[in-house]
């Protein structure tokens, strides 16, 4: 099978007949599995509106390489992306998945999330229903046919 990174654009039939032999490049899959976690990070990073100076003080780092982690154009070490996600509020977790299958990953709360105090119950604001008119009032009313 011609290796596409010395076949030149020309050469191939159409743009699936590249991409599929690109995909039997291992560079193809390290590539994706680099974007996967940039993608991944940037995602958290939104979530807990967390900027890119902010991410750099929490790692003990310069902005610029948080600039240059987030670029897609890097090479990861497993502690940094360790880092990157405990920073984050998060574990990182690696996974094998066999061909043909697509994995999807399910959070599951370990404990009752907490409320904040302001949208806690708050028994004072309501008030018993405490006499026979208040009780009508809030009966359903059935109607006949």
């Amino acid at each position: 099978m011609p290796n596409p990174k010395n076949q030149p654009f020309d050469s191939f039939d159409s743009f699936e007949d590249f991409f599929q032999q690109a995909e039997q490049r291992p560079g193809y899959w390290v590539e994706l599995a680099k974007l996967d976690f940039t993608r991944e990070v940037l995602n958290r990073m939104k979530q807990l509106g967390v900027t890119k100076g902010q991410l750099a003080v929490k790692l003990g780092a310069k902005p610029a390489l948080v600039t240059r982690l987030l670029s897609g154009n890097n090479n990861f070490e497993l502690a940094t992306m360790v880092r990157l996600a405990r920073a984050l509020d998060a574990e990182f977790r690696s996974h094998l998945q066999p061909q043909g299958t697509t994995a999807m990953w399910m959070d599951v709360l370990h404990e009752e999330p907490v409320r904040p105090a302001a949208r806690a119950w708050n028994p004072a604001e309501y008030k018993p229903i405490s006499t026979e008119k208040e009780r009508l009032v809030h009966e359903p009313v059935t109607t006949a046919a």
